[in-house]
């Protein structure tokens, strides 16, 4: 008490009373309302400006036992032992996002990245190089060529501005890359029904909570949380989309640049489209459009692009939920112009119960002069037009647009010239989780004299081997296609007449997986088995096809545990065997004149640990062998060791 007895202490409280009263004469009370120590509103004009990103170390060491024949064009052959610090997948290493709200309603934001300083002629596209004599040291970090000379936009600025009216809300998207969806069949990203191992991360998983998230997730729910990317598209450009519209309306409309409108040609090129929706008591209806402009001379008189409109109708009826998509397309180009075709994709979905299976089917039909590289379906009847006839990986090529031939993909993705029906059963029994797919699909022409397939296991160590470009034809048969994160392999038939192809191929695909969730010492224990058995063959058939009617049989099956040790270990384990056997109307070796008889093994340990707020590290270690016994150049056997660091703020 001897406190208020302090003359200064008397003045400031008198002080704080005048204030106060002279406040409240001059400001209105509910104006007063929002003030105080703690303001229940943020002061206006500047709302916020946030910092955030990531730093993801990545390191792989590879080690082969023999040496693989890569490139036999310029005799180029696997490293015995290659130290990549870095990851060719083209996405940063270390990236910042930076975002601004002026006002509640407007939002601006971009992001600066860098990637690592690797030896090798890597070109500027990602950023300068910088010998090792003319790096700065660590004594005198700002000495020498600065590194922050590589760093650049990733997906440049971004501007979102909202506005509310008495009709709706509209919210206008400009400048850099943006992610957008507007439908499966106009513009869209593959989703498929979550069938797919966790063991090796992709480069834009994200960090979870929990050490084990990641796993206990994909065992309750079926998935693993995905960023903005999963399942859209890159767009560039402007989109406007209108919302709370009259008549229960919202709609989209864009026009811009999809990734298929790049290149160095000086000609305009652009994709145009959108969607009209109207919300319905039990799901929505609408029609959606996309459309691509190219010209292949400078006059632009020689379109070379593509026209779709499709309606849809997604409804909930008595726990059924039905989706129905179809409408028509065309492919423009100085080589092809054959006019309009249809396509539909429709799937009915059973309620979800606890105590039986929920079923999925899925019907689609695409003509063969339908085409759009901007949705889920692959092109594999239409040659595309190629202006620059540069060869693939060379920069400015669209040799990567050409025909896959008739592949043989997982149940879900859908090619032109196809039809087929899926199933899909999904059902939760006490500590197992089952979700089993199968399909029966038939081309509509004979159009490829060519089959196409992937192989699972050892998928991602197999596209390693070809280093930040995509080439076609290499390997020691020349008969391997890289793409991004993946190598399909190219069978050719025998079963023409003259040159002309004269049978349609048939499909057929089953796809079961099975989770285990149980616990060792009380401590979560999760066992996941992944399969997939796969036909082609000259005629329809219901169910798989296991014998020499077969032109391509492959089946795969890939096993995964991941036990938590603690609160920031979990241990992993993974053992993944393939068997891909071809027919006599496929391509036979002349050394054995046998056909392909080909054996792919995979077996890995790692180890997942919380280093604390948003950080992790992960190892991973497989041992990888691939022989095919008709083809003995087409063998390679070793280990590769992955290392990543990924800290997110």
């Amino acid at each position: 008490m001897t406190s208020l007895k302090n003359p200064i202490l008397y003045g400031f409280l008198l002080l704080l009373v005048l204030s106060g009263l002279q406040v409240k004469a001059q400001v209105p009370d509910t104006t007063l309302q929002k003030l105080g120590i703690m303001p229940k509103e943020e002061p206006s004009p500047l709302r916020k400006i946030t910092v955030s990103g990531f730093y993801r170390f990545f390191g792989t060491l590879t080690q082969h036992e023999e040496p693989y024949l890569l490139n036999p064009v310029i005799n180029d052959t696997v490293l015995s032992r290659q130290l990549f610090i870095g990851d060719d997948s083209q996405l940063p290493n270390f990236q910042l996002n930076i975002a601004g709200r002026p006002s509640n309603k407007t939002s601006w934001s971009f992001d600066v990245f860098a990637f690592q300083f690797l030896q090798g002629a890597l070109g500027t596209t990602y950023g300068q190089q910088i010998p090792d004599s003319l790096r700065p040291s660590f004594q005198d970090p700002l000495s020498g060529a600065r590194l922050g000379g590589s760093m650049n936009l990733n997906l440049g600025i971004n501007f979102t501005g909202s506005h509310e009216t008495d009709v709706g809300i509209f919210t206008l998207k400009a400048g850099g890359i943006q992610w957008v969806r507007l439908s499966d069949l106009t513009m869209a990203g593959f989703r498929g029904y979550n069938r797919f191992t966790v063991f090796e991360r992709n480069p834009w998983d994200p960090v979870g909570a929990a050490v084990d998230s990641r796993y206990e997730t994909f065992f309750n729910d079926g998935g693993i949380n995905q960023d903005t990317r999963w399942g859209n598209r890159a767009f560039q450009g402007v989109v406007l989309e209108g919302a709370s519209l009259p008549g229960d309306l919202s709609f989209t409309a864009m026009v811009g640049k999809t990734e298929f409108n790049g290149g160095f040609a000086p000609w305009p090129s652009y994709t145009y489209g959108g969607k009209l929706h109207k919300t319905t008591s039990a799901g929505y209806v609408g029609i959606n459009t996309i459309n691509s402009n190219a010209w292949a001379d400078s006059l632009a008189l020689e379109r070379v692009g593509f026209d779709m409109v499709t309606a849809e109708i997604s409804q909930n009826i008595m726990g059924f939920n039905l989706h129905v998509e179809g409408g028509t397309g065309q492919y423009v180009s100085p080589n092809v112009n054959d006019g309009w075709g249809g396509l539909v994709s429709a799937t009915v979905t059973t309620p979800k119960h606890k105590t039986i299976p929920q079923v999925s089917l899925h019907y689609f039909y695409i003509s063969p002069k339908v085409i759009n590289n901007n949705s889920i379906f692959l092109n594999t009847s239409i040659v595309e037009y190629n202006p620059t006839n540069l060869p693939a990986g060379t920069i400015g090529s669209t040799s990567v647009l050409q025909p896959f031939g008739s592949s043989m993909l997982r149940i879900g993705q859908m090619t032109n010239n196809r039809q087929g029906i899926d199933m899909n059963i999904e059902h939760a029994l006490g500590d197992f989780r089952f979700n089993v797919g199968f399909s029966s699909q038939s081309e509509l022409e004979p159009i490829a004299s060519t089959i196409t397939f992937g192989h699972p296991v050892n998928q991602l160590t197999r596209s390693r081997l070809w280093r930040w470009v995509f080439p076609t034809e290499v390997g020691p048969y020349q008969r391997y296609n890289v793409i991004f994160r993946d190598v399909y392999e190219v069978v050719n038939l025998a079963d023409d007449s003259s040159g002309v192809v004269v049978n349609k191929k048939h499909f057929n695909i089953f796809e079961p997986q099975i989770k285990y969730n149980t616990k060792i010492f009380n401590k979560d224990l999760y066992v996941y088995y992944l399969g997939y058995y796969s036909s082609v063959q000259r005629a329809w058939s219901a169910f798989l096809v296991t014998n020499e009617e077969a032109y391509i049989r492959q089946y795969a099956s890939e096993f995964e545990a991941y036990l938590t040790v603690s609160d920031i270990i979990v241990l992993s384990g993974y053992f993944g065997y393939e068997r891909t056997l071809g027919n006599y109307l496929t391509d036979i070796n002349e050394e054995t004149r046998r056909p392909r008889n080909q054996t792919g093994t995979g077996y890995g340990v790692g180890v997942d640990v919380d280093l604390g707020r948003n950080a992790q590290l992960y190892v991973r270690n497989r041992w990888f062998a691939f022989e095919d016994e008709s083809f003995p150049l087409d063998k390679f056997k070793g280990q590769e060791t992955l290392v990543e660091l990924k800290i997110f703020f």
